[in-house]
């Protein structure tokens, strides 16, 4: 196994470390998930570079790697949500999203191994997640009002970005 695809499982192994770091720790310590978190985010993005410096881009980490994204985020949004209502609507509209683009990717594309790279506006909605994850890890008393305002940002470039990656599905599926 090479080390982006190491780095991949590294970040799977910490989904469950982050979840019950949440649920575990008492809100003053809520700087022990955030720091999974970012621990998380710099081993996705170390895999990514070192993938493409030493092409080291496999079939096995461009099945991983998108799991591995989308579990983390899963996770967190779902963890988070459980104890501020104003993340629920980010959740629901994460979940649509990536359950809506597997089943058309899948069907339209037949396979995985076709599948959409990251672009742009997915590295944007992926980092606009993580600021706000990791501020309301940081910031836990953080009126409801607030997080709902701050999450309409994140939430708006996850429909874009579902637009988005519906028309480079479409795209590839016509051209094969």
């Amino acid at each position: 196994m090479n080390l982006p695809n190491t780095l991949t499982v590294v970040r799977l192994i910490l989904v469950p470390v982050f979840a019950l770091s949440y649920f575990l720790v008492p809100e003053q310590y809520f700087y022990l998930p955030a720091v999974v978190l970012l621990l998380s985010g710099l081993t996705d993005m170390l895999d990514g570079y070192f993938a493409r410096r030493f092409h080291e881009i496999t079939p096995l980490g461009q099945f991983l790697d998108p799991v591995a994204d989308k579990l983390t985020m899963f996770t967190v949004i779902i963890c988070l949500a459980v104890r501020h209502r104003a993340i629920l609507m980010l959740f629901l509209i994460f979940v649509v999203k990536e359950v809506a683009l597997a089943l058309i990717g899948l069907i339209l594309l037949k396979s995985w191994r076709n599948s959409i790279p990251a672009k742009w506006y997915g590295k944007v909605t992926t980092i606009l997640l993580y600021l706000l994850l990791c501020g309301v890890l940081i910031f836990p008393q953080m009126p409801e009002k607030l997080l709902f305002y701050l999450a309409l940002i994140p939430t708006a470039f996850i429909i874009l970005s579902f637009i988005f990656y519906l028309k480079e599905i479409i795209k590839r599926k016509d051209a094969l």
